[in-house]
């Protein structure tokens, strides 16, 4: 009820905004809409009234919403008439016609003919509904009404679909009135029209040739009596409901008490749920924290836990409460349920009631007694759901007494809703934010509720199934969980639940302690402004990334945001609302690629579906046949990619549920269209149909499209009322923008964002006179808007290109544009006097934030005292926040930013390729948070000033000549600069420090004032930059990039990827020179290149590196023994050795026995072959944790016996280890306890040759002996294998061992010319009856592939490459089990023709 009333009065409110506009007086005067006008206006006052007064009593029934939405439906309509009446009024204005007007200027005869134009609208029904394809339909009611005589709707010529026959007919017409009234005729031919071709009127493209230009489509034509009659019916619809809604009033009570607070429970701190799921480690992490951790040792903590309703924040805290642990280490545990009103007389009293009393304390007020009692103990108080707390004195008050006590470590743990209260309440500078319970636990607690104790049940599938798919939905709310568990367990069949699960039931149920209502009790309790905003966030999709200009840019459009008294624009508003929704826990703030993005919970969505169900609508495949159409619905969106949901409908069924609509939705009542997804043509084409009649429609979206929008919603062009149009096509289709868009004359937000290739606009864009913002694919295109000064609302033109010649592109253009917020002024070489500059008027734009001024080319014609004097004259205001200069090319800059400094406010400077000699007064500009410097000549010195204290971004750029820094007196070094970025300063030499003497010497700590507060760095191309710190300084460093510098050639460090690289130069002599070795204990991998060793105490300062890569460098690491008795670990899990120097063998191996977690090795290309002395491989040589081992390049080691010990390998690639090396030594590691899964030895000839891993014996039998292979004793394991050694491979004895395991093949034919296999290499490959993939690989010289591969029963993917001797496939067929041929870069064509004969029996053929 109580949304139903705030609804009618807002609707009325925004119907009445013309009558204190002053707009409807404007139309007072007005012979045949006078008196109506004042009617309407008054009776809209009159409701306004009744609604106020019963906004002050208690009503309710559903009789009384009923008669408020009448109500609000009535004032809907007079909204929309009163906005039709001011669209015509305005264009009026813009074309000098008097289409709306009773007088003509010239009075006299026109007078007499305008009047007699717009009774003859009405005798002859030539109403403003008629559409462009009527015209000879209304000639011909209009011949029916009168007989003889005609009247004619104006003509609007248009380009090539226009058919003869309607031209013929308006000729006719025109021919037919001048013979029944040819004066009257006459003079009303010849009056002003808007579609009149004549009037030169008409909205083409700019720049577009004249034949090019798309079809124009008339406007809907103003008709004063008709007009006129509306007014009546409306009035005549809400009297007898005012009257009605007053005789009702007049028996109701004033309200007392506000429903919401009759709606808490209270809590205590026991707690019904005996089991805590999914919250554990937060609640241990808290309970070690207060009896143990961090707050152990502090005064006083207060600790607040967020989170929306029902996600389980009181069930945690009470778990917390009840522990031994924390009730043995409090002395004093109080529980207070604070609610909705933060009352703190009664907190206190509260609160004291439940502090034992001391012997010997003294009467007095609650605070002292409260001081008095816990002097001496620990304390822990629970303050749940907490509501708000507007008073922060009152915190205060509660506060003082509770930090008194004298013994250190009591805690107030807090819970509430609201983010807002947690920042005003928190002592920490984080609070614990609960969100959803982690998948597998919130399954356990689901199912618990549903189950209970009964585990027979939980072993139903089909129940489960469903029940899954429930719980998705649910988003890890506990409270969620105990409402559906217990809706599912009143009937345990899968109807029941197939049916909660399609019509998400749960939404329905209305109990104290069911979900929904709880949510909507925090719904209940926003202002209603901020109700608003929330429940229109329905028409958005589930998880969709919001922006705050989307959410912003829809209530500009609804109308929801209005001026308010300190004169705020509506963005700003805008994010005043949704940084509330933000604080009582409506959205969720996250950084999405270096954009803040807005997420709203699942079933807070929901809740918005539910609240909004009389005003929105959303459909999409999975609700399109579920979803109740109110017949009050006036905001529609239409999700198309929904193809994710289980119970999504097809695309065919989706259009066809769509269509039906027809007969169900009000559409010419839709006041907002949203569609989101991409469309097909049958999709535009059921819109078209479905939307005909929508003509009421304040905001627009249609993004994707794959046709005009025309051709989409076929009454585009009548849409008088739109506020916010959005509109995109498919990516990379290039269609012009619609001329129609100009003469929108409401329109607030244009937004062609998702337009691509936009290059043209109508040439009268400047019409829409209302418009604030333009959102564009590129900043460009705001320079192609002409007559720009007419867009006196706009906000931001981020590009203006001065050009005198072209008129409506001059300067003086922006002079009438005072609501600028942001504004791009290029071309400025064009202007060549100050007199000309003053014409723009910057300083009486009061509300610029952001300015750029920009000259684009040297003019050689203009005097720097011209230049400067230009400059000069474009003084913004004194409030300015961000300044961009570029290319300026006078001696100085001017005295507004310099000796008399008048934007001392500037919070952002950018200066590109200036001349001038000397900087402006930075120093003076005590608000700077951004400095970027850009190739300017002049600067060889920067002096730190102190207003530099506040930067927050340095950021220099391409200074040739800048060689030092120059601390000011009080000197700091950037205590708040977050980004530091620095490219090519050849001269540099240094960061700015004060000297050199402040840089620490190894064995001392860096200096934590330098850069308290630095996330990035970046350095790049300063060949002379020496003066390293060393890298981490500080915990807040995020990311360091530098490149081209005196000692190094690359420096990458990011936290987030807990990484780093170093390419060293010559330079560097130790890595203790640029790294701060005891700040990177969460670094986890370590990439060092053309440095100096690693030494063992720097690398035991790195615990957590599990990846550790030396490429490229004269050592491995320094000195592992140098006489330390002490024996040393590390936990490396990974390293890669590549293209050492030297002779580092005796280095990797001692190294490796100080690693006995190391699990992959990697040595690749180091200059020495030899890299491990021939000698060592007697021994075991590497950790025998090794579960992957790679080696290239690594001579000597002649077989595989050195690696006998490493049973738990499972993988071993060996490339280039010498044409000597032999498998003697693999069985240990395919056998018994080996694990190895994956071999590849390539470059290693005959690596295989002769090898017999299976012992042979002949067994006797009559009449001689015969030889015959006895099986293994244990099988392989190896399931994967790449060798360029076929020929030793396809052995009989090699091939038994791997029958059982080898899955995939891979042959390359690097050595020797094969022709084609031996019969006995064919039989050793039918043993391989496991595999599922076989690969040749070139084979120069093979001319057929081994026969019998139709043995092999396993094999799903056969493939050929580079074997272009191969020219047919085995005679003798493939496996039927095949399921994939691949014939890549084989230039026989019968082989290919084969495999195209095969398409239809194997399901993937590739032929290349």
């Amino acid at each position: 009820m109580d949304v139903a009333l705030s609804t009618a009065q807002w609707v009325v409110g925004k119907a009445l905004a013309p009558v204190a506009d002053g707009m409807l007086e404007a139309w007072g005067n007005s012979n045949n809409l006078g008196l109506n006008v004042e009617a309407l206006g008054t009776e809209l006052l009159l409701v306004k009234a009744t609604l106020e007064t019963a906004s002050r009593k208690q009503i309710g029934g559903q009789a009384m919403e009923k008669l408020l939405w009448k109500l609000r439906d009535s004032a809907h309509c007079a909204e929309d008439l009163l906005d039709e009446l001011d669209y015509f009024r305005i264009h009026d204005e813009l074309h000098g016609t008097y289409d709306a007007s009773d007088q003509h200027a010239k009075g006299g005869v026109h007078d007499l003919a305008l009047n007699a134009r717009h009774t003859a609208k009405a005798v002859f029904g030539l109403s403003s509904a008629a559409t462009p394809a009527e015209p000879g339909q209304v000639i011909q009611d209009a011949r029916q009404r009168i007989g003889c005589c005609a009247w004619p709707r104006a003509t609007q010529r248009s380009r090539g679909s226009s058919s003869s026959s309607t031209s013929n007919t308006n000729q006719a017409d025109h021919k037919e009135v001048r013979g029944c009234m040819p004066k009257l005729g006459k003079l009303l031919l010849c009056s002003s029209s808007p579609h009149d071709d004549s009037s030169g009127n008409q909205s083409t493209l700019r720049g577009a040739p004249q034949k090019e230009r798309a079809e124009e489509t008339p406007m809907p034509r103003f008709n004063r009596v008709d007009i006129s009659e509306r007014m009546k019916h409306i009035v005549g619809q809400l009297q007898p409901v005012r009257r009605d809604f007053i005789n009702i009033l007049q028996s109701c009570d004033r309200i007392t008490v506000p429903n919401i607070a009759q709606s808490r429970p209270i809590t205590t701190g026991r707690s019904i749920e005996p089991k805590l799921y999914g919250r554990d480690h937060i609640m241990n992490s808290i309970i070690h924290d207060m009896t143990k951790g961090k707050y152990h040792s502090k005064d006083l903590t207060v600790l607040p836990i967020v989170g929306p309703g029902g996600i389980g924040k009181t069930t945690m805290i009470q778990h917390i409460y009840h522990n031994k642990e924390v009730q043995n280490h409090f002395q004093v545990v109080i529980w207070v349920c604070v609610s909705l009103s933060f009352n703190l007389n009664k907190l206190l009293e509260d609160i004291k009631k439940d502090i034992p009393r001391v012997e010997g304390e003294k009467d007095g007020r609650a605070e002292e007694l409260i001081e008095q009692r816990l002097k001496s103990k620990r304390l822990l108080l629970v303050l749940d759901d907490i509501w708000e707390c507007s008073n922060e004195d009152d915190w205060e008050r509660l506060f003082l007494p509770l930090r008194k006590s004298q013994e250190k470590g009591s805690m107030i743990l807090v819970t509430t809703r609201f983010s807002s209260i947690a920042k005003m309440v928190g002592t920490m500078d984080h609070s614990i934010e609960l969100r959803g319970i982690e998948s597998k636990y919130f399954r356990e607690l689901f199912y618990a509720f549903v189950f209970g104790d009964d585990q027979c049940r939980r072993d139903d599938n089909f129940l489960l199934e469903t029940g899954d798919k429930i719980m998705v939905k649910l988003k890890g709310s506990p409270l969620a969980a105990k409402t559906v568990g217990r809706l599912l367990r009143k009937d345990l069949n899968l109807r029941h639940w197939r049916r909660v699960l399609e019509s998400k039931e749960w939404e329905r149920l209305i109990g104290a302690n069911d979900i929904m209502p709880a949510l909507k009790l925090s719904y209940d309790y926003l202002p209603f402004q901020l109700q608003q905003c929330f429940f229109y966030t329905a028409l958005f999709p589930e998880d969709f990334h919001l922006s705050s200009s989307q959410l912003i840019n829809l209530w500009i459009g609804l109308d929801i945001l209005q001026p308010d008294a300190q004169n705020r624009s509506f963005e700003d508003i805008g994010l005043s609302i949704l940084n509330d929704l933000v604080g009582h826990g409506f959205f969720r703030e996250e950084e999405t690629d270096g954009r803040l993005c807005y997420f709203m919970h699942d079933l807070l969505h929901d809740l918005a579906l539910q609240v909004a169900s009389h005003d929105c609508a959303s459909l999409h495949r999975s609700n399109v046949g579920l979803v109740q159409i109110q017949p009050s619905i006036r905001h529609l969106s239409i999700i198309i990619d929904d193809v994710g949901a289980d119970n999504a409908a097809s695309p065919e069924n989706f259009k066809s549920q769509l269509t039906k609509l027809k007969t169900i939705l009000k559409v010419k009542q839709l006041h907002t269209l949203m569609v989101f997804g991409e469309m097909d043509e049958s999709f535009a084409k059921i819109l078209g149909d479905l939307f005909r009649e929508a003509n009421a429609l304040r905001v627009l979206r249609l993004v994707n499209m794959p046709s005009s929008v025309e051709s989409i919603l076929l009454n585009f062009s009548g849409l008088l009322h739109l506020r916010y149009l959005c509109l995109g096509t498919k990516y990379r289709m290039e269609m012009h923008l619609p001329l129609a868009i100009s003469r929108f004359y409401h329109l607030r937000i244009l937004d062609l964002g998702s337009w691509y290739r936009c290059r043209d606009l109508p040439k009268d864009l400047s019409n829409l006179a209302k418009l604030r913002h333009f959102c564009t694919p590129n900043d460009e295109l705001h320079s192609e808007i002409l007559n720009v000064g007419k867009l006196t609302l706009l906000e931001e033109l981020k590009v203006f290109r001065v050009n005198k010649e072209s008129e409506g592109f001059e300067l003086k253009q922006l002079e009438p544009l005072t609501d600028l917020r942001e504004l791009g002024i290029y071309n400025l070489e064009n202007i060549h006097t100050k007199e000309e500059a003053a014409n723009a008027k910057l300083i009486e734009k009061n509300y610029l934030e952001r300015l750029t001024l920009v000259w684009d080319s040297e003019q050689q014609s203009i005097t720097e005292s011209d230049v400067e004097g230009v400059l000069e004259s474009l003084q913004p205001h004194g409030y300015l926040q961000e300044l961009c200069i570029r290319g300026h090319r006078g001696p100085s800059c001017p005295t507004w930013l310099g000796d008399k400094l008048n934007v001392e406010a500037l919070e952002s400077v950018h200066l590109v390729g200036v001349s001038w000699q000397c900087l402006p007064s930075l120093g003076k500009m005590w608000g700077l948070v951004k400095v970027k410097l850009e190739h300017i000549a002049a600067i060889e010195e920067l002096v730190i000033e102190q207003s530099f204290c506040r930067l927050t971004r340095l950021e220099l750029v391409g200074l040739g000549s800048f060689q030092k820094w120059v601390p000011s007196q009080d000197a700091h070094m950037f205590p708040l600069l977050q980004v530091l970025k620095i490219m090519d300063c050849p001269k540099l030499l240094e960061l700015p420090f004060s000297n050199n003497n402040v840089y620490p010497k190894p064995d001392q700590d860096w200096n934590i004032d330098w850069f308290p507060k630095l996330q990035e760095l970046e350095i790049w191309m300063c060949q002379e930059f020496l003066f390293m710190p060393r890298i981490p300084w500080t915990e807040t460093l995020c990311h360091v990039n530098i490149r081209g510098v005196k000692v190094l050639d690359m420096f990458e460090y990011s936290k987030s990827s807990v990484g780093l690289k170093i390419v060293g130069k010559d330079d560097l002599q130790s890595l203790d020179q640029v790294l701060a070795f005891k700040n990177l204990t969460r670094l986890e991998k370590l990439t060092l290149e053309k440095c100096p060793p690693l030494e063992p105490k720097h690398l035991l300062m790195l615990p957590s590196v599990k990846t550790l890569v030396v490429e490229s460098s004269d050592g491995l690491a320094g000195p592992l023994g140098g006489g330390c008795d002490v024996e040393w670990q590390h936990p490396v899990e990974c390293l890669v050795v590549m293209k050492l120097h030297g002779d580092s063998g005796k280095e990797l191996t001692e190294l490796l026995t100080h690693l006995p977690r190391l699990s992959k090795l990697i040595i690749e290309n180091c200059e020495n072959n030899h890299l491990l002395s021939a000698g060592s491989f007697s021994c075991c040589l590497f950790p025998s944790s090794l579960q992957d081992l790679r080696l290239n390049g690594v001579k000597g080691l002649g077989t595989l016996e050195p690696l006998s010990n490493l049973t738990n390998l499972t993988r071993l690639d060996l490339f280039h280890c010498g044409e000597d090396l032999r498998c003697k030594g693999l069985e240990p590691l395919l056998t018994a306890g080996g694990q190895l899964r994956e071999l590849e030895v390539r470059f290693s000839p005959r690596f295989f040759a002769g090898w017999d891993p299976n012992p042979r014996r002949v067994l006797q039998q009559d009449g001689g002996g015969e030889e015959q292979l006895v099986s293994p004793l244990s099988s392989s394991k190896l399931q994967k294998l790449w060798t360029d050694d076929s020929m030793g491979l396809l052995a009989a004895p090699i091939c038994s061992l791997l029958s059982s395991s080898l899955t995939e093949l891979h042959l390359y034919g690097t050595y020797g010319e094969m022709k084609r296999f031996t019969k006995e290499q064919e039989n050793a490959l039918h043993l391989l009856d496991s595999l599922q993939q076989l690969q040749f690989l070139g084979f120069d010289e093979l001319q057929h592939l081994p026969a019998g591969l139709h043995k092999l029963t396993n094999l799903k993917r056969l493939e050929v490459c580079y074997c272009p001797g191969v020219w047919s496939l085995p005679k003798d067929g493939l496996p039927k089990s095949l399921q994939e041929l691949d014939v890549c870069s084989c230039s026989n064509k019968e082989l290919k023709q084969q495999c195209r004969a095969l398409v239809a029996t194997i399901p993937k053929i590739i032929i290349d």
